[in-house]
């Protein structure tokens, strides 16, 4: 199994909302900088998926969608746009990149790029993608 198929299993895992199961992807010492320069990081599964507790009250319906990545030994890069709907209706378009880092099979690091203020702006309905931004995000996906 490759770094890209462990990454989507626990995307699959996260969709179906089975947190036991992303919970035992992630190494006891992950950590997650889940907003890498604007929040501190979580450490631990315990506070990752306390992380993805809080997310996915935002977070109705997810349309992760991966456009490009790479792998090393140890580490998995990838290019995405994060496409979801929150609770109250808004649609959230924002594109990000990830690296995750792996011990054996299980992530031990993660670190997540975006533009928080366009996706909190989003989620409260001030602020939309820009036009110029649209290439980024519609094109094919893997």
């Amino acid at each position: 199994m490759t770094k890209l198929d462990r990454f989507l299993a626990l995307i699959d895992d996260w969709k179906r909302g089975d947190l036991d199961a992303v919970a035992a992807r992630l190494h006891p010492d992950v950590v997650w900088h889940f907003s890498a320069t604007t929040k501190p990081p979580a450490r631990g599964r315990e506070e990752s998926i306390g992380f993805l507790k809080v997310y996915g009250s935002v977070c109705a319906t997810s349309r992760l969608r991966l456009f490009s990545h790479a792998e090393t030994e140890d580490r998995l890069f990838y290019e995405a746009t994060e496409d979801f709907d929150t609770p109250d209706g808004r649609h959230v378009l924002v594109p990000y990149a990830g690296i995750l880092d792996f011990k054996d099979d299980l992530i031990i690091g993660w670190r997540d790029y975006f533009d928080r203020g366009l996706i909190d702006g989003q989620v409260a309905g001030e602020r939309e993608l820009p036009d110029y931004a649209r290439d980024i995000i519609e094109r094919p996906t893997l």
